[in-house]
């Protein structure tokens, strides 16, 4: 059009890792594997919304018994990536779209699987820390003024705006409602298709 200045936005996609990536929770199969009944009876009220996250997951790894090399034998045999994957990132690839995971999973797993399955992509995740037989968690990719998530999502979906991309979230759980509210394309399978549907949020359902 004569006079217009007409330009496109790359695009921009962030992934949730467990049950997205993967085709299971990898923290909720560690935790059924590792940890007392009473992880469950924490995941309820996270599912409830009645506590965070962050809280929900530091009380649940608090549970968990093993050490470093247990669990992650344990991941490396029981873990599945989901097989659409692999063309999925072909596809982002040959079209110059920017791939990156966000997880509030722990980084000990997600690194080690990325590897095994050559996932070669920048990752936000929470960093366990094993001492005396316990998981404690830190969180590197926290927003300070939030306590609800360990890797704040939603931060990261406003930094790509700023930089210019158009932002496609990619998930599934409660952890992915935040930056579904603020991306521009949302993808979403399971929980978070259904809390797209209670809160009026658009997006695409998705199985694989």
């Amino acid at each position: 059009v004569s006079g217009w200045h007409l330009m496109i936005r790359r695009l921009a996609v962030l992934c949730d890792f467990d049950g997205t990536i993967t085709t299971t929770d990898i923290a909720e199969m560690l935790l059924a594997r590792f940890a007392p009944p009473e992880w469950e009876r924490i995941e309820m009220l996270h599912r409830a919304r009645q506590i965070g996250t962050r809280e929900a997951m530091a009380r649940q790894f608090a549970l968990l018994s093993g050490d470093r090399a247990t669990l992650l034998d344990f991941v490396r045999s029981e873990a599945r990536m989901d097989p659409g994957v692999p063309a999925f990132l072909r596809l982002c690839r040959a079209r110059g779209i920017e791939v990156e995971i966000v997880s509030e999973g722990l980084d000990f797993y997600v690194h080690e699987l990325m590897d095994m399955w050559g996932l070669d992509l920048p990752v936000r995740t929470n960093r366990a820390v094993f001492e005396d037989g316990r998981v404690r968690i830190e969180y590197p990719f926290a927003d300070p003024s939030c306590t609800l998530c360990g890797t704040c999502k939603l931060d990261r979906v406003f930094e790509l705006r700023v930089a210019g991309y158009r932002g496609v979230y990619v998930g599934d759980g409660d952890s992915d409602l935040c930056p579904a509210i603020e991306a521009d394309d949302v993808f979403a399978k399971r929980r978070l298709a259904e809390l797209c549907d209670s809160e009026g949020i658009a997006y695409r359902p998705f199985d694989s």
